[in-house]
């Protein structure tokens, strides 16, 4: 079965927004790209698992990660980083 990587993190263009994507191990895009509008944003601020594992199951991942562990972009800033899960298809 292929892997699923979830990845969810604050959009380069608005740092304010929370930007989701989930790419298959075989696939070069990935073919979940969006960005949270208000209401699932306050969601994933308060459950950040949850909403992925909810956004994860509405585009078809029949088994979602149930752990995520944070990605940091650099050392210097421990508040930039991204929630990274991975499952099998």
């Amino acid at each position: 079965m292929p892997k699923i990587t979830i990845r969810a993190g604050q959009w380069e263009e608005d740092r304010s927004r929370i930007r989701v994507r989930m790419w298959r191990e075989s696939e070069e895009a990935p073919f979940v790209d969006l960005v949270l509008g208000e209401w699932r944003q306050q969601l994933y601020r308060e459950m950040p698992a949850t909403t992925l594992t909810f956004l994860a199951e509405e585009h078809g991942v029949t088994n979602p990660p149930k752990r995520y562990r944070k990605d940091y972009h650099n050392d210097y800033n421990i508040f930039l980083y991204d929630l990274v899960g991975e499952c099998e298809a």
